[in-house]
């Protein structure tokens, strides 16, 4: 029962980003960004955790092949979610006209 309040706050927070998806609401992709940083960070922390630590030259390489590994799998989720942002927002239902009307 100790955990019951984190399982509930979960919930509301997992629901409101599914609403935030659903309806793709604008507030949704700009939020995406900051879970993209807060990964970042996360990321790169072992990163100069372990370049802080290196002794050795191979110490040294190995952070830095985990900082190109981490780079291998962020940057396309994040060129992915740049390219995202035409589908969230308000959707004007009449095309745009060149005349200029």
């Amino acid at each position: 029962m100790e955990a019951f309040p984190y399982f509930l706050g979960l919930a509301a927070v997992f629901s409101i980003f599914s609403f935030g998806l659903l309806y793709r609401k604008v507030w949704m992709w700009y939020l995406g960004w900051i879970v993209f940083y807060l990964m970042a960070s996360y990321f790169g922390s072992f990163f100069v955790s372990a370049l802080f630590e290196a002794r050795t030259p191979a110490q040294e390489a190995s952070a830095f092949v985990y900082l190109a590994g981490g780079f291998l799998c962020w940057l396309p989720l994040v060129a992915w979610w740049a390219k995202q942002r035409r589908s969230f927002g308000i959707r004007d239902s009449r095309p745009k006209s060149s005349a200029g009307d």
